[in-house]
């Protein structure tokens, strides 16, 4: 569960009403007080001690809440830096990267994430709004860092010669070879770093290589592993 959602985010949101509610919550307690002395002291305790925890609790979220939206914020700095985003198209990327941190199990920040390696390899704005599901897609169904699954799709496909609008296509490849064969998103990342500059430029597909290195993988070969050589 995305962990910095919607509500998460903007750090320059008025603070007034947090603080006016913790001391609210003061001011309740204060009332309890004044309100049943004359019950034991027991039963004055628990309700001092309950608007306390609830006081402590909503202050941590608070605190946290900050926190994300920090976090989140210096993502998208980086995205802006590096892909060269600014006015409609870095609020587009920083809307996109809050939908996905609201509807899938990764967070906003890690969506920045993904959206700074797509910027690392030259992708237009349009170009990694579109191609975050599918690569968040893949992520959640191997079970991989978010940032690391993106960093192999673009390097990936910039080695086969392919671009941005292929990336459903090669993440669909990435997932069944996973699936079908004895290796993983993160294996196969690491073969294609040996193996996709080459085969991309003697113009093998994609979808062979991936066939290849699955059967491979299967005899024991996989990632930046070979046969022993004696």
């Amino acid at each position: 569960m995305a962990s910095d959602g919607k509500l998460l985010f903007d750090t320059k949101l008025d603070t007034s009403g947090f603080k006016s509610g913790l001391a609210s919550l003061s001011s309740m307690a204060a009332a309890a007080g004044n309100g049943f002395k004359n019950i034991t002291g027991k039963a004055l305790d628990g309700i001092k001690t309950g608007f306390k925890a609830a006081g402590v609790a909503a202050a941590g979220f608070g605190a946290y809440s900050l926190k994300a939206g920090a976090d989140f914020e210096a993502a998208m700095s980086e995205v802006e830096a590096i892909s060269g985003a600014s006015g409609g198209e870095l609020n587009a990327l920083t809307n996109k990267a809050k939908e996905m941190g609201a509807t899938t199990k990764f967070s906003a920040t890690q969506s920045a994430e993904a959206l700074k390696y797509m910027g690392m390899a030259g992708w237009k704005s349009q170009e990694m709004i579109d191609g975050l599901p599918g690569v968040i897609n893949l992520a959640a169904a191997s079970g991989e860092d978010l940032g690391v699954v993106s960093d192999i799709v673009t390097d990936s496909l910039t080695a086969f010669g392919l671009q941005a609008k292929d990336t459903g296509r090669f993440v669909d490849v990435l997932a069944a070879t996973s699936t079908a064969s004895n290796t993983n998103v993160s294996m196969l990342g690491e073969s294609f770093k040996y193996v996709a500059p080459v085969a991309g430029a003697l113009g093998y597909k994609v979808e062979d290589v991936s066939v290849a290195l699955g059967l491979m993988a299967n005899a024991g070969i996989k990632g930046s592993s070979g046969p022993a050589i004696k």
